[in-house]
């Protein structure tokens, strides 16, 4: 037989105060208080109306800050989620040349995903240049989709791009970043369904649409969170199967 180590009256206590904290006993109570109310005003006395009134009055009111404390509740709850995911912010669209630029300016760690990293390369040159110049290099890994893959290719023809567009936009990349101190570039053989920016503890990340292209498209800012840990765990398993672009590739 199992000892009892709760004594009964502190287990009884513990009930009532579970009891008449549960919101759903409060809002019982003062149910029964307004149905009270509405019989006594109902009765042919000035004394009774006036308890009724008052029971009418109290009730309502209660209820309605109990709602409304109910929606705050579930506000919270909500906010808190997001709060877990890490999303700060939402764009309608890619490109946000002002919000990365003041980010890269002083990084330390950046991770990039697209079939041309075009504009990355022009916005980004001088100042990977600059950077490992002064001895204080940026650490950057380029996953380009390799535009000789056949995911490249329905990319290409989904953005209205002429044949062999993206291939000129690899050779352009790595003539201008491959010779930079810190930063790597591998070639990848699948389909990117997100795009990924990470500059140090900030990600961008978002969809690349089917019909427009991906300049086009909405962008979630995203800080710490399991979130930017998902899409950072997914990064890490495509640019390990990725190709190494080996020295003498980016003298193309």
């Amino acid at each position: 037989m199992a000892l009892k180590i709760t004594p009964d009256k502190f287990a009884l206590a513990d009930a009532r105060r579970l009891f008449f904290r549960s919101r759903t006993t409060v809002a019982v109570v003062f149910t029964l208080f307004l149905a009270l109310g509405v019989y006594l005003a109902s009765i042919d006395s000035a004394l009774t109306l006036s308890i009724g009134t008052s029971l009418i009055a109290g009730g309502v009111i209660s209820l309605a800050t109990l709602w409304i404390e109910q929606i705050r509740n579930g506000e919270e709850i909500r906010m808190k989620d997001l709060i877990q995911t890490g999303l700060v912010a939402a764009y309608r669209r890619r490109n946000l040349t002002e919000e990365y630029d003041a980010l890269v300016k002083d990084a330390k760690v950046i991770d990039v995903t697209g079939y041309t990293l075009k504009s990355f390369s022009e916005q980004n040159e001088e100042v990977l240049r600059e950077r490992a110049r002064k001895r204080k290099p940026i650490r950057v890994r380029v996953l380009l989709v390799d535009p000789d893959s056949e995911a490249s290719r329905i990319m290409e023809a989904a953005e209205n791009q002429s044949a062999g567009q993206y291939a000129g936009s690899r050779d352009a990349l790595l003539k201008a970043l491959g010779d930079i101190k810190g930063v790597e570039v591998r070639l990848s053989k699948r389909h990117l369904s997100m795009m990924i920016y990470r500059i140090d503890n900030t990600l961008f990340t978002g969809p690349y649409p089917a019909s427009a292209k991906s300049a086009n498209a909405f962008t979630l800012r995203i800080g710490q969170g399991w979130l930017f840990q998902k899409q950072m765990d997914d990064f890490d398993a495509l640019w390990k199967a990725a190709d190494v672009v080996v020295p003498s590739e980016t003298k193309r």
